[in-house]
């Protein structure tokens, strides 16, 4: 494996941070790494506090602790996390099964993914009040944990994803109306943006043969983001943004649209790369503070920016394009990874998903 020696170079000058090592070609994830990462999801997925509620009670029955209204989705400081955290410990048991953290997670999710559990969520999510509760980001994480499932040639996870599918169908057709009432796409750099979501849930309707959600899902992305042109590329990033707007898009449409009506769509919807307006996306942001948990969301907008390049890079047409891209995804992966592990449970609680979504693309 070859070291990026500037990089290292970084770390010994610096004189505090641990050394490792990339392949600097092509950044995978390797068993190594996997445990690293899957080990901040083993720690929080039944770690109760601290908590944010997003919800809104309707009355005074539904006053109870978080971890008894949503049994199965209750660690990891908020819902979203808590599915996303049980994706990251199933991606990680597929692509390496001989793993030495094979039985904890295996346990950790028999116990909250049994029937009951599931069942509760279920009632929970079934009720009025609950309407927009995770709409649409956490939605689509349960979706994208219930394909890893369907699609895992595993009894264990076959009995799993049979017992989330009423969860995941209620979301689907919640989502579906939804789009029919949303005249327009929300574009932030946080959790409600549209297109980040839509791409996540792309992925579980193709595994999962949701035609209705993916037919639905084209329409509207057909209809509100085919007509975009100049992406304000160079207002990015704004200081807690762990998405990137214009990325998110151009990573969406990059999987809708063939690769010469996408090539043309691009053109006029970001700058040049060699223009100075993208130089806002070349260099990874700088995070003064990795602890606190808004600021800290920057590490995540590190691994975003890598695997939406590397997904509008597979459309690029232009080679000298298509290696400026992945070369800056590169630089984003390397910097993210290396920072991580600095940002406390504030960043632990999440970073490693969107890690090991990064680097297993």
């Amino acid at each position: 494996m070859r070291i990026n020696i500037l990089f290292i170079f970084s770390l010994i000058f610096l004189g505090c941070k641990e050394s490792r090592e990339y392949n600097i070609e092509n950044i995978k994830l390797d068993e190594n790494m996997a445990r690293e990462l899957v080990s901040l999801s083993i720690k929080c997925v039944d770690q109760k506090y601290p908590y944010k509620i997003g919800y809104r009670f309707n009355d005074q029955n539904w006053l109870k602790p978080h971890y008894k209204l949503t049994p199965s989705f209750y660690g990891c400081w908020d819902w979203h996390s808590a599915v996303h955290g049980h994706w990251a410990m199933v991606k990680i048991l597929k692509e390496f099964p001989a793993i030495s953290e094979r039985e904890i997670i295996f346990n950790k999710l028999s116990k909250n993914l049994n029937k009951e559990n599931l069942d509760k969520e279920y009632e929970f999510f079934n009720q009025e009040f609950t309407k927009g509760f995770e709409r649409t980001y956490g939605w689509a994480w349960l979706m994208k944990l219930y394909s890893e499932l369907v699609s895992w040639d595993n009894d264990k996870a076959q009995i799993w994803a049979a017992n989330m599918k009423p969860l995941v169908d209620l979301l689907s057709n919640r989502t579906i109306l939804f789009l029919d009432k949303l005249s327009t796409p929300l574009r932030p750099g946080t959790h409600a943006n549209t297109a980040f979501s839509f791409s996540l849930m792309i992925e579980y309707a193709k595994i999962a043969g949701d035609k209705v959600l993916f037919d639905k899902i084209k329409e509207y992305s057909i209809k509100n983001f085919l007509s975009d042109i100049n992406c304000p590329v160079e207002y990015e990033p704004s200081g807690t943004d762990f998405l990137s707007p214009c990325l998110a898009e151009a990573s969406l449409m990059s999987s809708l649209l063939e690769e010469e009506e996408f090539n043309l769509w691009l053109k006029k919807f970001l700058p040049p790369f060699n223009d100075k307006r993208f130089s806002s996306i070349i260099n990874p942001p700088k995070v003064l503070d990795p602890e606190d948990p808004g600021i800290g969301h920057l590490i995540g907008l590190m691994f975003h920016r890598a695997w939406t390049l590397k997904d509008v890079s597979t459309k690029i047409q232009n080679e000298s394009d298509k290696n400026l891209l992945k070369d800056i995804a590169r630089k984003h992966s390397e910097e993210g990874y290396n920072i991580m592990f600095e940002s406390g449970y504030g960043g632990e609680h999440w970073l490693a998903t969107f890690a090991i979504y990064n680097f297993s693309r």
